[in-house]
């Protein structure tokens, strides 16, 4: 029997695009835990990323290209494959050719805008080697 792929999946806070993403891959057949990196006195990260969850990861994949530096500062992941996507989940942050789903309240805008970019962005590297 193949063993599943161990998976860390890490947003800035935790409590949206790395979640949806860990179970969006769970429901395709790898082991994962998901967390936040980014420290943030306003908004504080729901599940932070730890030691162990390195660890015990063989892939770590990154939500947000800017968030790389963060985790490179607060751990070595040598031999770990890590796959940098670049989607956000900010109104403010979506091309200009999408404004009309500025006025999506949060829920509907992450449903039509967010969680399919996650999708799209992770395709291109599935399945997981």
């Amino acid at each position: 029997m193949r063993c599943k792929k161990r998976v860390l999946v890490i947003c800035a806070k935790g409590s949206n695009r790395s979640p949806y993403l860990a179970k969006y891959l769970r429901r395709k057949g790898y082991s994962t835990t998901h967390g936040g990196i980014e420290e943030h006195i306003e908004k504080p990260v729901m599940k932070y990323v730890t030691w162990k969850m390195v660890n015990w990861a063989e892939i770590i994949i990154i939500v947000k290209k800017r968030l790389k530096k963060i985790f490179d500062k607060k751990f070595k992941a040598e031999g770990k494959k890590i796959i940098i996507l670049n989607v956000t989940d900010s109104k403010r942050l979506i091309p200009k050719k999408f404004a009309d789903l500025k006025k999506l309240n949060h829920k509907e805008f992450q449903k039509k805008w967010t969680y399919p970019q996650l999708r799209k962005a992770i395709k291109p590297y599935l399945p997981l080697k």
